[in-house]
């Protein structure tokens, strides 16, 4: 009897724990990782103490080296400041211990904020004190060897002296030359990067007395410091400076190429307890080869890649758009954010009349923008075979929304619903074979019966887009479509010829 007793206890048991879960007590598995954790902070508390008490012996050892130097009171901050990060990541350990008796639906998410949040601290921390003692030990070991150390400042010093900024400075001054309204920002960053070597060459006059006592033998604690602050400085230049130029080299590249990331598919997909949120962008380059003579040449690459949940929900009403554009003339970080109806941008005010791309034609009391025949295959990438002449007036809603920060999803005057967008009848009909649609993205929705109102203007600001980030993966320029291993990439030749449309279709790569 006793023994039925006790397995009916640990049967009610079990069966209590796993009610408790399932109401939204913490599953065992965040219960798990909650107790790495608190094993994981104690080890980095135990961390940051150890490299304190190193630092502070090490500091002890040649009180007349560090006497007065700017670490002697910059280590002693940053340990303490890490030690700070360890008591905060403590506090949110004391929460995560009183969330696992707390059954409540939300508590699991909080549970994980927490996590996240204990993580980001502990490892702050750690990594701050470790750096702040190899400091400390890179300064003993530079005194410790001093004629050595000398000779390696030497190497450095030559290093920095032998960059050669010409390359960059061709550029900038031909850059400058197509794209006029870039000068003065380009100029700014090449004389930063010249006035490096000054810098280091001054610097190393000054200590010129301090290296000559050094090899003899007869340096005092304050020389020993300047000369360590210079090695740093020389260590950093060496690696930055053509770091540097090779970085203005990059935006010079960006500003000869206009893109827009067209979001073509959206996919929701389950996987035992893991839901896939994905996105399918494709990507279309226009390089310009030659500015004055508008030579250009066009390029596409479109693939699947796994997003959050918050990044899929931001543009899941936005298939068939440019989730992102940058003109020409542009730097990749000047990019539009705001989702707007792929090519619109390219479009010239009626004010204008035309720009390089097209120009708007009057027919028959109607006004519509008509693309010169070298875009004409960039026109296609981003609409499609089958398209439509943009009206005056359609043009002139887009502007209207762009210029408050909205999205434009247009109106189909036939139906009163939405022309663009995941939604849209121009989408429903040039996308039929999506995902998304194949999916029933459309089925449910208010704008396939036809039942929404006149309003088709959504509110869209800039923060509500996870992306930033530049297409293009980094910021030297290099032509775009040609990612190793990828088969969805294609360059289409030079559009520089004004007869046809001049496309030559290269090989896949």
């Amino acid at each position: 009897m006793d023994a039925r007793r006790r397995t009916l206890t640990v049967f009610g048991l079990a069966f209590g724990l796993l009610f408790l879960e399932a109401c939204g007590g913490l599953p065992r598995s965040l219960r798990r990782d909650i107790a790495s954790a608190n094993d994981q902070l104690q080890q980095a508390e135990r961390h940051v103490q150890r490299s304190a008490e190193t630092v502070r012996q090490d500091m002890a050892q040649a009180p007349e080296l560090f006497r007065g130097t700017n670490v002697s009171t910059e280590w002693p901050a940053r340990l303490a400041a890490a030690q700070q990060k360890i008591d905060a990541a403590k506090n949110d350990n004391r929460q995560l211990a009183e969330l696992e008796h707390r059954y409540r639906r939300d508590a699991r998410i909080r549970a994980e904020q927490l996590l996240a949040d204990e993580r980001n601290l502990r490892e702050t921390a750690v990594r701050e004190s470790a750096a702040v003692e190899a400091s400390a030990g890179k300064w003993l070991g530079f005194q410790r060897n001093l004629s050595y150390s000398v000779g390696n400042m030497k190497t450095e010093y030559d290093a920095v002296k032998a960059v050669d900024l010409s390359p960059v400075a061709a550029t900038v001054e031909r850059t400058e030359h197509d794209w006029p309204a870039k000068k003065g920002d380009l100029d700014s960053r090449l004389a930063a990067l010249r006035a490096v070597p000054q810098t280091i060459e001054a610097k190393w006059q000054a200590t010129e007395a301090a290296r000559k006592d050094a090899i003899g033998g007869n340096a005092t604690g304050t020389e020993i410091a300047s000369l360590i602050e210079e090695d740093d400085f020389l260590s950093q230049e060496k690696t930055g400076l053509p770091q540097q130029a090779q970085e203005l080299g990059g935006l010079c590249s960006q500003l000869y190429d206009s893109w827009d990331k067209i979001l073509t598919d959206l996919d929701v997909s389950h996987y035992s307890d893991d839901t896939i949120y994905r996105e399918k962008l494709r990507t279309v380059r226009t390089h310009f080869t030659d500015v004055p003579a508008k030579k250009s040449e066009v390029s596409s690459n479109e693939q699947w890649k796994d997003v959050s949940e918050a990044s899929y929900q931001a543009v899941k009403n936005d298939l068939g758009m440019a989730i992102a554009h940058k003109d020409t003339g542009k730097y990749d970080s000047e990019a539009q954010a705001i989702a707007q109806p792929a090519g619109f941008a390219y479009i010239a005010s009626p004010a204008q009349g035309s720009n390089q791309y097209g120009y708007w034609t009057h027919d028959g009391g109607n006004s519509f923008w008509t693309f010169f025949p070298q875009y004409l295959l960039m026109r296609e990438l981003l609409w499609g075979h089958d398209h439509r002449p943009v009206l005056v007036d359609e043009y002139n809603g887009y502007h209207t929304a762009q210029s408050s920060g909205q999205t434009y999803y247009g109106k189909d005057t036939a139906t009163s619903q939405p022309r663009y967008g995941s939604h849209g009848t121009f989408t429903q009909k040039h996308y039929a074979n999506s995902r998304y649609v194949q999916s029933g993205g459309f089925s449910g929705s208010s704008y396939a019966s036809g039942t929404r109102g006149s309003s088709t203007r959504f509110d869209r600001t800039n923060d509500e887009f996870h992306r930033g980030a530049v297409p293009g993966e980094n910021s030297a320029g290099h032509r775009f479509g040609s990612r190793p291993g990828s088969s969805s990439g294609r360059r289409f030749g030079s559009l520089g010829r004004s007869r046809s449309m001049g496309r030559s279709f290269g090989r896949h790569r």
